[in-house]
Order: C-alpha cells, then sequence, then structure tokens
C-alpha cells in the first residue's frame, strides 16, 4: 500500500509515467507470483514455518523501507546507484519475494491448528488485522511524509516491519496437523494422516488427486481474474481521484484510500464465518459484491456520499477475499500438500491477478488518464463473471 499511496507524487514529482508506475505495483506481487509454490513446497517439506514468516516479514521490511531511500538524494543515493525507476522496482522485487511467505504459510498454521468449523472464523481474524494495516498506512504514509519528508517518512514506516519479524521467535508455531485440523477430518480420511515425523518424511513429495487438481484449479482461476481487478483498480485508484476527479493531493485523499480499504477489517471476519457456514456461497456473494460495489461507485460520483458508500463496499468485499479462498482450500487437498496449494490459489491465483491488473491498466491507459473510468468498469465485469466457476467447486464433506 506505501507504493501505491505516493503514486501521485511519483507521476508529479518525479516524472515517471503510468506504464511505470504500473511495473512497480506489478514487480511486488510478480515475485509473490513466483516465490508462492517454492515457498509453499518448501513449509510442506521443511516444517519450519517459524523461520519462512520471519524471513518473509523482514524481506517486506525491506522492501518498504527501500521504496524511500530509493527517492533520497546525496550521499545515500551514493550507496544504492541506480535511478528512481529501477531503485523502485529493486525494492519492490524484495518485498514482494517476503510477502509471498506470509498468506501461503500462516493460512497452513492455521488451518492444522483449528477444526474445520472454526477454519473461516479464524482466517478472518487473521487476515482483519491485515486489513487493519493495510487500511491505516495511506494516511500513515502521508503523516509521516509530512513530519519527516518523503524519503525518510516511508523508510521509518517500513523499519516498523522488523518488529513482528523479531518477535516471531517468541510464540510457537506448529509445522504439522494436529488431530482436530479440518484436513484430517475429510472423508477420505487416508489421503490426510499425518506423515511419520522421519527424515524421510521431510524430504517425502507432496502430491494432489484428480479432485483436488480441480479445485484448486478452479479456484486459482477465480483468483486470476479476482485479483487483476482488484489490483487493477487499487493501483490507479490515487491517480483517478487526483488527475480524473481533481483532487488535490492532500490528507484527503489519503481518507478517501482509506475509506477504499478500512472495512475489509470487519469483512474478513464476516465472510470468515459465512465462508464456515457455506464455502461456496461465500465465494459467490464476495466476488459479486466486489463487482457491483465498483460499477455503481463509478455511475455515482455525481454523489459524493453514495460514490464513497460505494467505495466502503468496495473494499469491504475486496480485502475480505483471503478467508473466503484459503478456508476452501483444506476442504479438497491432503494435509501434506496445503502450503503447496494455498501458495497456488493465493500466491499464482489473487497475486497473479494482482501482478496483470496494475500492467493492463498502465498500457491501456497510457497518457489517456481520462480512460481510467472505463477500463475500472471493464475488469469489474469481467471478475464478475469468473462467479460462474463456483458451481466447479466440490461441495466440502
Amino acid at each position: 500500500m506505501v507504493p501505491l499511496s505516493i503514486f501521485p507524487l511519483l507521476l508529479s514529482v518525479f516524472g515517471l509515467t503510468a506504464p511505470e508506475l504500473g511495473v512497480v505495483a506489478a514487480m511486488w506481487n510478480l515475485t509473490s507470483v513466483i516465490g508462492s509454490p517454492v515457498v509453499g513446497h518448501l513449509s510442506d517439506r521443511l516444517k519450519r514455518n517459524d523461520a519462512l514468516l520471519a524471513v518473509g516479514l523482514v524481506m517486506m521490511a525491506v522492501g518498504v523501507a527501500g521504496t524511500g531511500w530509493a527517492v533520497t538524494t546525496g550521499t545515500v543515493r551514493f550507496w544504492l546507484p541506480l535511478g528512481l525507476y529501477p531503485a523502485l522496482v529493486l525494492f519492490a522485487a524484495i518485498g514482494g519475494l517476503g510477502s509471498s511467505v506470509c498468506h501461503p504459510v500462516g493460512g497452513t498454521v492455521l488451518s492444522h491448528a483449528y477444526p474445520a468449523s472454526k477454519i473461516g472464523l479464524v482466517l478472518g481474524l487473521n487476515g482483519a488485522l491485515g486489513s487493519l494495516g493495510r487500511a491505516l498506512y495511506p494516511s500513515l504514509v502521508v503523516i509521516l511524509i509530512t513530519a519527516l519528508n518523503l524519503p525518510y517518512g516511508v523508510v521509518a514506516l517500513g523499519l516498523l516491519g522488523l518488529v513482528p519479524g523479531a518477535l516471531i521467535g517468541l510464540f510457537p508455531i506448529e509445522g504439522s496437523p494436529n488431530p482436530s485440523s479440518s484436513s484430517s477430518m475429510n472423508k477420505d480420511a487416508s489421503r490426510y494422516e499425518d506423515p511419520p515425523t522421519t527424515e524421510a518424511s521431510h524430504l517425502k513429495k507432496p502430491s494432489l488427486g484428480r479432485s483436488a487438481k480441480v479445485s484448486v484449479l478452479v479456484l486459482t482461476i477465480i483468483g486470476v481474474l479476482r485479483g487483476m481487478f482488484g489490483q487493477g483498480v487499487m493501483s490507479f485508484l490515487s491517480v483517478f481521484i487526483v488527475e480524473v476527479q481533481q483532487y488535490s493531493f492532500s490528507f484527503g485523499v489519503g481518507v478517501i484510500m482509506m475509506t477504499a480499504i478500512v472495512l475489509g477489517a470487519p469483512g474478513q471476519i464476516v465472510f470468515g464465518r459465512f465462508s464456515d457456514l457455506h464455502r461456496r456461497g461465500s465465494l459467490a456473494v464476495n466476488t459479486v459484491g466486489q463487482s457491483l460495489s465498483i460499477i455503481f461507485y463509478l455511475f455515482t460520483l455525481s454523489n459524493p456520499l453514495v460514490a464513497m458508500t460505494c467505495l466502503a463496499l468496495f473494499g469491504f468485499f475486496t480485502y475480505s477475499s483471503y478467508p473466503v479462498f484459503i478456508s476452501a482450500v483444506p476442504d479438497a487437498v491432503p494435509a501434506d500438500s496445503l502450503s503447496l496449494s494455498n501458495s497456488i490459489v493465493w500466491g499464482v491465483g489473487v497475486l497473479g491477478g494482482g501482478t496483470i491488473g496494475p500492467v493492463i491498466v498502465g498500457l491501456v491507459v497510457g497518457d489517456s488518464l481520462s480512460l481510467l473510468p472505463t477500463i475500472f468498469l471493464v475488469l469489474a465485469v469481467v471478475a464478475g463473471f469468473s462467479t460462474a466457476l463456483v458451481a466447479l467447486l466440490p461441495r466440502p464433506s
């Protein structure tokens, strides 16, 4: 969220173009997409989720702090002899690689620790704190930039990411499922038995059956279309507000951005619980709601109160997808492939779509920023049609 919040400054003050901004936004997700399957495979084989999470958090902190570092001048720039654009791409790549750890591995830890009837709610509570952080970031970035100037305000925010990376060693994180986890409750229990705790079990290659592969593929396709839509809109929302709607870049823009995100926190809890009651229904409602909210937003811009309400609903649906997607995975895949499957669905699917979205918007819009409402509308319609694929998912046992 930090790079997205300062896009208008990068566009107007530092002279970056819309396609370049799209690449910077996409790079964070691109390295997440590449890293996610690798991280998921390592998690399933090595059972060292604590170490993986700590390394990921530190890399995310480096990515955020480096984004601020990239726009500094003088002696600090001497330490990193790169131009602004390549430096932003570099730190986005580092941060994205770190972020590839958190959702898949975190989802696996929680899925192993809680029974099937509570997984959605627990994932929702976990994701709600992530949504709260996202909601605070845009306004916090503007406040820190005002207090410390652009480079050092962003660097200070990045350094905060080192705190959870350091604290994670104080808390026990299980690497294998407990007997009451959803994976072991599947009716095909023989596929989900805990692997023997021998050295050979760490080297065992996880495998997926045909039904599991179909479920993972369907969830991944839906995730791609949704991620393309959601990240494509969010990446250029601040540019749309400043350049198309002619708002000045100020604290107000941060508040508007926060409005588009803040309801994701309660939304994760609501849809997490909904997912426990009806896996497929929650995914369908969440996807349709995301599309309709941005469509109504674009057609109600003349009424600020209604438009802001629609934007808030867009955030409610967009940033509550984590428990909906991740809670559906343990219903279909064996325990020894859970991290890998989570990584494919979330990393390749949702984040992969998020990688494509900003690039598409940047390339289509170019210098014609007035095209932003049209491309937002097209992406909303495409994502909405993905709801039909939910019918292909098997009913959970």
